[in-house]
């Protein structure tokens, strides 16, 4: 029984392995979006329409649609704008006094008066009042705390930009290295014919020589040796195609057709050298965000300094003051009562959190000027980091040059009849070899230029525009 059961387990598992992967679903990971803050936000809404469509081969900029679309990265931002969004709305009607209503309801607990000349008519029974009252908004206050949400809301913008540039920066390197798995899975498919010949060259030898069949073991060897490169390359592949329709939000075992040769297209135009770090910061959000802080900083301050703003109210019930009491068979009267309510004496309270808010302003200016430098510090190891990969490139390409140098030398050799098949094949896993360091090597100086190009915004740039230059 558990024979039957493993083998009917393994037509399963090639039944399932056969299917065909189910199609790209429409996917929206929130049923009211609070929209993408780009500035060119026709092309979003120009490509989303195709990026469904059955047949849809994905290029570099079609990911990075799909990913602002439905990607789960970029959930948690989305939602804290919509929340900053009602928050404004909240503070807009602050404004305005909330008025409420008071019915109060009373009755005896004792009668000890009862029968005296004194007590009015209605003595020991229910009565019913109603009251209303609104308490007035300081005004400072809510003007204040009412910029500070704007400021909040355009933070939140500036924040979701940010996360979806970072979005799109895991897209470029995710698609560089697919680019690159897929050039080293063909280097290593080329090396498998050469395995093959090995094999059938040693069986030939030691057919006619007698060998005892050391060296075709060897060659036998070998030749495994080089499937599995295949198969490790091909799983890499895999690996970075997953990696890919994660980050799109699409689910791994779903279909995504990726057309890998845009990847060229990615650092087409982009000269870092050309760019110098003072520009760029300005044109990033990290500086946007920081004087926002500042402004909020301002804002805060005030909202402190209303705290010494007496609290009104305004009261309307019939409880009479002190010299208008009403008769005891009369009716009653209904009053209003303006009150004010002015701090005399808090102990250094208000003043402290003034004092506060002013160091927390002291803050958000100090930490504008470290980022600021922090900035200049990375631009200038990123400028490092690119020569460092240049040169690991330019030796790569040297290698491989001498590499194919030798092969060639190796093949005159051998059609010469003065070199044998091993000595050549040894001679052309070489220059495979070398091949895959220069395409690692490439890729090491592309996500250099990526970061470079990242970290200058000109990546974000392509798709989401310039950010906001203030902050209103």
């Amino acid at each position: 029984m558990l024979l039957g059961l493993m083998v009917v387990l393994t037509a399963c598992a090639s039944n399932k392995a056969g299917i065909k992967s189910p199609e790209l679903p429409v996917r929206h990971w929130l049923e009211e979006s609070p929209g993408v803050p780009v500035e060119n936000k026709s092309r979003l809404e120009a490509a989303v329409p195709s990026l469904y469509a059955a047949d849809k081969v994905f290029s570099f900029d079609d990911c990075v649609f799909l990913t602002i679309q439905q990607s789960p990265m970029l959930v948690n931002s989305a939602v804290e704008l919509e929340i900053k969004r009602v928050a404004l709305t909240d503070a807009k009607w602050q404004y305005l006094p909330e008025p409420r209503m008071t019915f109060q309801i009373s009755n005896n607990l004792t009668t000890y008066n009862t029968g005296s000349d004194e007590i009015p008519s209605d003595y020991g029974r229910t009565k019913f009042r109603v009251g209303f009252y609104a308490a007035f908004p300081n005004p400072v206050a809510t003007y204040f705390q009412h910029q500070s949400k704007k400021i909040m809301v355009n933070l939140a913008i500036a924040t979701h930009r940010k996360a979806v540039g970072e979005a799109i920066y895991k897209v470029a390197q995710a698609y560089l290295q697919l680019q690159t798995q897929q050039k080293i899975l063909e280097a290593h498919k080329a090396l498998v014919p050469l395995g093959k010949e090995l094999v059938k060259y040693w069986q030939q030898v030691e057919s006619v020589e007698g060998r005892q069949g050391v060296s075709l073991n060897l060659a036998i060897q070998h030749e495994r040796e080089l499937d599995l490169n295949v198969e490790q390359a091909v799983m890499q592949e895999i690996m970075e195609r997953t990696r890919l329709k994660i980050l799109t939000g699409v689910e791994p075992q779903q279909r995504l057709n990726v057309n890998i040769k845009s990847a060229e297209d990615i650092l087409a135009g982009f000269d870092g050298h050309a760019l110098t770090w003072e520009d760029r910061w300005n044109a990033g959000e990290d500086d946007l965000l920081l004087r926002g802080q500042i402004k909020l900083a301002d804002y805060n301050i005030m909202v402190a300094w209303a705290e010494y703003v007496p609290n009104m109210n305004i009261h309307i019930n019939q409880y009479p003051p002190a010299g208008q009491y009403n008769p005891p068979n009369g009716k009653e009267d209904a009053f209003v009562h303006l009150n004010f309510d002015f701090p005399l004496l808090d102990w250094g309270h208000r003043y402290r959190n003034v004092q506060t808010a002013r160091m927390q302003k002291a803050q958000a200016f100090h930490s504008m000027a470290q980022k600021r430098t922090d900035y200049s510090n990375v631009w200038m190891q990123t400028e490092q980091r690119i020569a460092l990969a240049q040169t690991r490139l330019k030796l790569a390409k040297t290698r491989f040059d001498t590499a194919e140098m030798q092969y060639k030398e190796a093949r005159i050799s051998f059609d010469a009849g003065t070199l044998q098949l091993p000595e050549l094949a040894d001679r052309q896993e070489a220059v495979v070899n070398a091949k895959i360091a220069n395409i690692e090597a490439n890729l090491e100086y592309n996500l250099a230029n990526l970061e470079w190009m990242y970290f200058s915004n000109s990546l974000q740039e392509r798709f989401l525009g310039l950010p906001a230059k203030e902050l209103m």
